[in-house]
């Protein structure tokens, strides 16, 4: 890779390193639970509710934060954010109490709103017009280099330290990285896109049929691979499989959400102008690698429907950006995607705790397997009605 390509891309790397750093770290929420639970006496229960903050930031923020991103440079933003993000941690590494924590996670979460998803893929789909896939497939991938590199990096660091210093240790590196990548690869002003006559202006993006019909879609798509997360271990478990089986499967499925992904950014920019349909196929294979999960009998079919599921969740993470890219103006991208936020509450608040009742109830995760493939199929049904894209760019 010679110097002009590394910096015609050195962006779209960024925002890989942003999401791997950002959103990224939710991989080892894991190995906080229990210490936290026992320094502060509560249960796992109550710590699960952590990751709701990375929900409702967004929803309430987002819309204010993308509006921000399309009207101030991107890299003030960032830089702002990340600083924000780490210090939490480093704060919530001597939290006295747990309400400290609480307002640590949620200082983090904010932070990480500014550097995350909104502001790096509308920087990307503004930066790279023509090879929004490419560049956001890119960045997506940095989700799977986080779930590679921090897991066996705090687990080393714990091993040494108590987690506090173990925390403190990992966002003050994180940090460095973060200010580097960010002053390195991002513009220093406002990046101008020239606009699109045709294209929905500010404000009126909210009576377009096509912001509603994919921000709905995205959000029973990506919702639906949240539940999964939760629900894959008991379900394994319950098919009679160990920890440690369940463990390979779940890596198996990561390695092909990075082919995903992979396979999107080499040639996602050739079926641009027939994104919905490409989105709609990523979600009915998610679908049938579920009811194909549902049906298996042995271990083979379980690997290659996790191939399956894993290579389109993988494809689709990106769809987001890549879906307004066509249906919206470059210059409010970030406003839209934002505005947006809001539509994934409803099911992202709902989906993990009946999928828990539904197990309390029947003592496994089928039924939930089957009716997460089948909001697949009405998610996939919803992108297929957005109207023809109008933008041209």
């Amino acid at each position: 890779m010679n110097k002009q390509t590394i910096k015609t891309w050195l962006p779209a790397f960024t925002g890989m390193c942003c999401m791997a750093f950002g959103s990224g770290i939710m991989s080892i929420y894991g190995f906080f639970v229990d210490p936290l639970s026992q320094e502060f006496g509560v249960g796992a229960a109550v710590l699960n509710t952590g990751p709701i903050a990375l929900l409702l930031v967004p929803a309430f923020l987002g819309a204010v934060i993308g509006k921000m991103a399309d009207r101030l440079p991107v890299r003030n933003i960032m830089l702002a954010g990340a600083s924000l993000s780490m210090f939490a941690l480093i704060a919530i590494g001597l939290a006295p109490t747990l309400v400290w924590v609480a307002l640590g996670f949620f200082s983090f979460s904010l932070g990480m709103s500014m550097y995350g998803p909104v502001v790096v893929n509308g920087m990307l789909v503004k930066l790279y017009p023509g090879r929004e896939a490419r560049a956001l497939a890119l960045a997506a991938i940095g989700m799977s280099v986080a779930s590679i590199i921090l897991p066996p990096l705090i687990g080393s660091l714990m091993a040494y330290f108590d987690w506090r210093l173990a925390l403190q240790i990992m966002a003050a590196s994180l940090l460095v990285v973060l200010w580097g990548m960010i002053l390195a690869g991002t513009p220093r002003g406002v990046v101008d896109t020239g606009g699109d006559s045709e294209a929905p202006v500010a404000g009126a993006f909210y009576r377009v049929k096509a912001f509603w019909l994919i921000g709905l879609s995205v959000a029973l798509g990506l919702n639906v691979m949240i539940v999964l997360s939760v629900c894959y271990p008991p379900f394994f478990i319950g098919r009679g499989y160990t920890v440690a089986d369940a463990g390979w499967f779940l890596a198996i499925a990561g390695v092909a959400g990075l082919s995903g992904k992979s396979l999107l950014a080499w040639q996602g920019d050739a079926v641009r102008n027939h994104v919905k349909w490409l989105a709609a196929c990523l979600l009915l294979l998610n679908a049938v690698g579920l009811g194909w999960l549902y049906l298996s009998a042995d271990t083979s079919q379980v690997i290659a429907a996790l191939v399956l599921t894993g290579a389109s969740t993988g494809a689709f993470i990106p769809m987001h950006s890549y879906l307004n890219s066509r249906y919206f103006d470059a210059s409010i991208i970030s406003q839209v995607t934002g505005a947006q936020m809001p539509l994934f509450l409803p099911f992202g608040l709902t989906g993990a705790p009946l999928a828990g009742y539904v197990f309390d109830q029947t003592g496994n995760y089928d039924v939930v397997i089957l009716a997460l493939s089948g909001i697949l199929v009405l998610a996939a049904v919803m992108i297929v009605c957005t109207p023809a894209a109008t933008t041209q760019r």
